[in-house]
Protein backbone atom coordinates (compact mmCIF):
# COMPACT_ATOMS: atom_id res chain seq x y z
CA UNK A 1 0.00 0.00 0.00
CA UNK A 2 1.30 3.50 -0.58
CA UNK A 3 1.44 5.96 1.96
CA UNK A 4 1.53 9.64 1.45
CA UNK A 5 4.22 11.54 3.46
CA UNK A 6 2.10 12.54 6.38
CA UNK A 7 1.36 8.93 7.17
CA UNK A 8 4.79 7.06 6.33
CA UNK A 9 7.24 6.15 3.98
CA UNK A 10 6.55 4.23 0.55
CA UNK A 11 9.25 1.50 -0.64
CA UNK A 12 11.40 2.87 -3.68
CA UNK A 13 11.43 -1.03 -4.60
CA UNK A 14 7.54 -0.41 -4.61
CA UNK A 15 7.70 2.66 -6.85
CA UNK A 16 10.11 0.87 -9.11
CA UNK A 17 6.98 -1.88 -9.63
CA UNK A 18 3.66 0.44 -9.36
CA UNK A 19 4.70 3.52 -10.29
CA UNK A 20 1.64 4.03 -11.36
CA UNK A 21 -0.14 3.86 -8.09
CA UNK A 22 2.00 5.72 -6.29
CA UNK A 23 1.64 8.73 -9.35
CA UNK A 24 -2.05 8.46 -8.52
CA UNK A 25 -0.78 9.34 -4.62
CA UNK A 26 0.38 12.91 -5.26
CA UNK A 27 -3.04 13.61 -6.48
CA UNK A 28 -3.41 13.25 -2.75
CA UNK A 29 0.23 14.97 -1.31
CA UNK A 30 3.69 14.44 -1.21
CA UNK A 31 5.03 10.77 -1.28
CA UNK A 32 8.05 9.79 0.39
CA UNK A 33 9.74 6.95 -0.78
CA UNK A 34 11.52 5.06 1.71
CA UNK A 35 15.50 3.72 0.04
CA UNK A 36 17.37 1.41 1.31
CA UNK A 37 21.16 2.13 -0.42
CA UNK A 38 20.41 6.23 0.13
CA UNK A 39 19.07 8.99 0.97
CA UNK A 40 15.20 9.17 1.10
CA UNK A 41 13.14 10.57 -1.97
CA UNK A 42 10.18 12.71 -1.79
CA UNK A 43 7.91 13.23 -5.08
CA UNK A 44 6.26 16.04 -5.27
CA UNK A 45 3.64 17.54 -8.37
CA UNK A 46 5.02 20.61 -9.86
CA UNK A 47 2.54 22.65 -9.15
CA UNK A 48 2.89 22.04 -5.13
CA UNK A 49 6.91 22.59 -5.86
CA UNK A 50 5.75 26.02 -7.26
CA UNK A 51 3.81 26.77 -5.29
CA UNK A 52 6.14 25.88 -1.85
CA UNK A 53 9.24 27.78 -3.82
CA UNK A 54 6.63 30.93 -4.59
CA UNK A 55 5.63 31.39 -0.90
CA UNK A 56 9.10 30.97 0.17
CA UNK A 57 10.23 34.08 -2.08
CA UNK A 58 7.40 36.04 -1.17
CA UNK A 59 8.71 35.33 2.49
CA UNK A 60 11.65 36.15 2.15
CA UNK A 61 11.13 39.20 0.20
CA UNK A 62 9.02 40.39 3.43
CA UNK A 63 11.57 39.35 5.75
CA UNK A 64 14.04 41.72 3.89
CA UNK A 65 11.42 44.63 3.85
CA UNK A 66 11.08 44.17 7.48
CA UNK A 67 14.64 44.14 8.27
CA UNK A 68 15.62 47.03 6.39
CA UNK A 69 13.25 49.38 8.34
CA UNK A 70 15.02 50.78 11.46
CA UNK A 71 11.48 51.34 13.05
CA UNK A 72 10.11 47.53 12.69
CA UNK A 73 14.14 45.82 12.64
CA UNK A 74 13.99 45.51 16.50
CA UNK A 75 10.52 44.03 16.95
CA UNK A 76 11.55 41.58 13.99
CA UNK A 77 14.09 40.63 15.89
CA UNK A 78 12.51 39.85 18.61
CA UNK A 79 10.28 37.78 16.62
CA UNK A 80 13.09 36.04 15.11
CA UNK A 81 14.42 34.77 18.89
CA UNK A 82 11.22 33.76 19.72
CA UNK A 83 10.99 31.43 16.21
CA UNK A 84 14.50 30.00 16.59
CA UNK A 85 15.44 30.27 20.24
CA UNK A 86 19.45 29.77 19.89
CA UNK A 87 19.55 33.29 18.11
CA UNK A 88 19.44 34.42 21.48
CA UNK A 89 22.16 33.15 22.54
CA UNK A 90 24.10 35.17 20.07
CA UNK A 91 25.51 38.48 21.15
CA UNK A 92 23.47 41.67 19.50
CA UNK A 93 25.93 42.11 16.42
CA UNK A 94 25.76 38.38 15.81
CA UNK A 95 22.71 38.11 15.37
CA UNK A 96 22.48 41.14 13.43
CA UNK A 97 24.82 39.52 11.38
CA UNK A 98 22.99 36.36 11.43
CA UNK A 99 19.96 37.88 10.50
CA UNK A 100 21.60 39.54 7.36
CA UNK A 101 23.48 36.38 6.31
CA UNK A 102 20.01 34.18 6.36
CA UNK A 103 18.09 37.08 4.17
CA UNK A 104 20.89 37.23 1.66
CA UNK A 105 21.52 33.51 2.01
CA UNK A 106 17.98 32.62 0.99
CA UNK A 107 17.24 35.42 -1.51
CA UNK A 108 20.27 33.57 -3.40
CA UNK A 109 19.09 30.13 -2.91
CA UNK A 110 15.47 31.13 -3.92
CA UNK A 111 17.00 32.49 -7.27
CA UNK A 112 19.81 29.53 -8.06
CA UNK A 113 16.88 26.69 -7.20
CA UNK A 114 19.63 25.26 -4.63
CA UNK A 115 19.04 25.13 -1.09
CA UNK A 116 22.25 23.82 0.53
CA UNK A 117 24.20 26.86 1.08
CA UNK A 118 21.19 27.93 3.70
CA UNK A 119 21.04 24.57 5.44
CA UNK A 120 25.25 24.97 5.84
CA UNK A 121 24.70 28.83 6.87
CA UNK A 122 21.82 27.51 9.76
CA UNK A 123 24.35 24.81 10.87
CA UNK A 124 27.34 26.67 11.53
CA UNK A 125 25.68 30.07 13.03
CA UNK A 126 23.45 27.23 15.40
CA UNK A 127 26.81 25.74 16.28
CA UNK A 128 28.23 29.19 16.58
CA UNK A 129 25.16 30.09 19.41
CA UNK A 130 25.88 26.63 21.37
CA UNK A 131 29.78 27.78 21.60
CA UNK A 132 29.08 30.91 22.88
CA UNK A 133 26.15 29.07 25.73
CA UNK A 134 28.45 26.80 26.37
CA UNK A 135 31.84 27.86 27.73
CA UNK A 136 32.83 24.60 28.57
CA UNK A 137 32.22 24.28 24.51
CA UNK A 138 34.17 27.17 23.74
CA UNK A 139 37.05 26.17 26.11
CA UNK A 140 37.69 22.88 24.58
CA UNK A 141 37.84 24.44 20.79
CA UNK A 142 39.92 27.56 21.67
CA UNK A 143 42.27 25.48 24.12
CA UNK A 144 45.95 25.28 23.05
CA UNK A 145 46.79 22.07 20.61
CA UNK A 146 50.55 22.59 20.73
CA UNK A 147 52.33 22.54 17.94
CA UNK A 148 51.81 19.74 14.81
CA UNK A 149 54.22 17.39 14.45
CA UNK A 150 55.81 16.69 11.54
CA UNK A 151 56.05 12.99 10.82
CA UNK A 152 58.12 10.87 8.21
CA UNK A 153 56.43 8.58 6.33
CA UNK A 154 58.48 6.23 3.64
CA UNK A 155 56.76 5.20 0.52
CA UNK A 156 55.82 1.47 -0.24
CA UNK A 157 57.73 -0.57 -2.48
Amino acid sequence: CIERMVFGYSLFSHFLRSSGSVLDELEHGDVRLDRRDGEDVVLVSARREDSIRESLDMSVRTLAVVFRSSEMRASAMSAFVEALPWVGWLSKTDRSEFVDSFLSTSQACRSTGSYEPFNRLLSRWKAEAQIVHDPDLAGLLYADRGADEEIRISRPV
